[in-house]
């Protein structure tokens, strides 16, 4: 997922499984594979859509009715005054201050003024595929998890009302004589408290935010929940007794170890910000596992994306930020450019680095140097393990075709994640600020 302000790019940015950007045709929305459908800018590379969404444009470049039509129709009645009441009934579950719908914003004082308001919320509604554990069953193993991790606890998006449509995709398509598709999907509402995006902070916070959650993450992973889609749009934060508090957010693409259904080598995540592992054939015919260190390779892509794109909480001028061809790119092409950032890091080291004399801006670079250094070297143990691994199978003749199983273990996930805390910068800058 995207941060909200980076709408600016020319193309909307691959999810993992989306088509090539060079595909020659375009799935409506609901059939897009491996994507459900959220409050953002979807994957559909070469939708050129300055002035509407990219799923309403495709929509009217195919000229034929979205099989969602009649979800959103009930959607608009459940939200519309009922003969017994003055305000909505989506109002009436959550009276905050602000509802955020199909991503136009709109202040619930245009709709309703209770008085006294107390706070903001925001309403996200998506289509997820009914074949996946839902984002609401994950969200409440994550709510058990967090009574037991203070890592997890506060760092979990809360949500305040849901609602699912009962209604699939698929009998709707039946009803009316539509022909089948493969997949089917279900209509969500999830209202949760308004957080912020990473991007808006600098500095110390956006380390101390990014930590936390990293920290949130891994033991969300260790208890059997697999987020799969670290990028910038779903690290948030909110401030709690004068502390910056990072959150852990947007579960929709995310599984559980102990449900039976798609995940595995399904490959998931926003293509930009996916580990090197993912990025590649292999990954796309489905022979990479997906695991808890290409998740935790996310997260130092993410920072780098926010320290080298952002100043000052705001998205930098086009030819002055890089990285803007990584969300047009297919996977493949993305992760030939990745791997060619991190074998000439030092040439992309910002221009006002060296003028700004901020120190901690020094850190935040030192910081990524040590952390993608961590990565190669990760990389290469790995490489070096597996052509060992392979000469003794050759050597025995057994199994000389067969591929080595890439498994994590708790103490691996901790071991790697070591490496980065251990870094000179990190222990820097974990220590408390003054300011902070």
């Amino acid at each position: 997922m995207f941060p909200a302000g980076e709408t600016d790019t020319s193309s909307t940015p691959p999810r993992a499984n989306a088509p090539a950007h060079h595909a020659s045709t375009i799935e409506s929305t609901p059939n897009n594979r491996g994507a459900p459908v959220v409050n953002e800018k979807i994957g559909l590379v070469g939708v050129q859509a300055k002035e509407v969404r990219p799923w309403i444009q495709r929509g009217i470049e195919q000229v034929k009715q979205c099989m969602a039509d009649a979800m959103l129709q009930a959607l608009l009645q459940r939200a519309s005054c009922a003969p017994d009441t003055k305000q909505p009934e989506l109002l009436q579950k959550c009276p905050m201050e602000v509802v955020t719908v199909c991503n136009v914003q709109a202040s619930a004082g245009d709709i309703y003024s209770p008085g006294v308001i107390q706070d903001w919320v925001v309403a996200k509604i998506f289509l997820g595929k009914a074949n996946r554990t839902s984002e609401l069953e994950i969200l409440k193993q994550v709510e058990e998890i967090a009574k037991l991790h203070d890592t997890v606890k506060d760092h979990s998006r809360e949500f305040l009302w849901h609602h699912t449509f009962t209604n699939a995709t698929s009998a709707i398509r039946e009803a009316p004589g539509v022909p089948p598709t493969t997949g089917s999907h279900v209509l969500y509402i999830l209202v949760f408290r308004k957080l912020h995006p990473i991007t808006k902070l600098q500095g110390k916070g956006l380390f101390d935010v990014w930590r936390q959650c990293i920290l949130c993450h891994l033991n969300l992973w260790k208890e059997g929940v697999y987020h799969q889609d670290i990028s910038p749009g779903n690290l948030m934060w909110y401030r709690k007794n004068g502390k910056l508090i990072g959150v852990l957010n947007d579960y929709d693409l995310s599984s559980l170890a102990n449900v039976v259904g798609p995940r595995g080598d399904e490959r998931t995540g926003t293509v930009p910000f996916m580990a090197l592992d993912l990025l590649s054939p292999k990954a796309e015919r489905g022979e990479v596992e997906y695991l808890y260190r290409h998740d935790l390779e996310s997260f130092m892509w993410v920072f780098a994306w926010v320290f080298f794109r952002y100043r000052q909480g705001v998205l930098l001028p086009r030819g002055l930020r890089p990285f803007d061809e990584w969300a047009t790119f297919d996977a493949i092409a993305c992760g030939e450019k990745k791997l060619f950032f991190l074998e000439n890091a030092f040439d992309y080291q910002p221009p006002d680095l060296r003028t700004s004399g901020s120190d901690i801006d020094w850190s935040l670079w030192e910081l990524l140097v040590e952390c993608f250094g961590v990565l190669d070297t990760a990389a290469y143990n790995r490489r070096s393990h597996v052509r060992r691994f392979r000469l003794v199978q050759q050597r025995s003749m057994e199994g000389a075709s067969e591929q080595t199983n890439d498994e994590e273990s708790v103490s691996d996930m901790d071991d790697l994640l070591g490496k980065f805390t251990g870094a000179r910068t990190w222990v820097k800058l974990s220590n408390p600020s003054p300011s902070q």
